[in-house]
């Protein structure tokens, strides 16, 4: 993935919620996290289907920060 687009779009379809609506806050993990996109796709569809906060908790990092 070149760019900031490309990965955004890999995730176009990929991420679905099954439950509907969904109660309370969601802790929301990944075991590594790169372009940081999954996070932001998975946080916007959880609170698009009435999910309170959610929290991202990543275990690895590909980058430096």
């Amino acid at each position: 993935m070149a760019n900031s687009l490309q990965q955004a779009l890999n995730l176009d379809g990929v991420l679905e919620v099954h439950e509907k609506p969904l109660p309370g806050s969601v802790l929301l993990v990944d075991d590594i996290v790169g372009s940081r996109w999954t996070f932001a796709v998975a946080a916007w569809l959880l609170r698009h289907y009435g999910s309170g906060e959610v929290w991202p908790l990543a275990l690895s990092s590909l980058r430096g920060s």
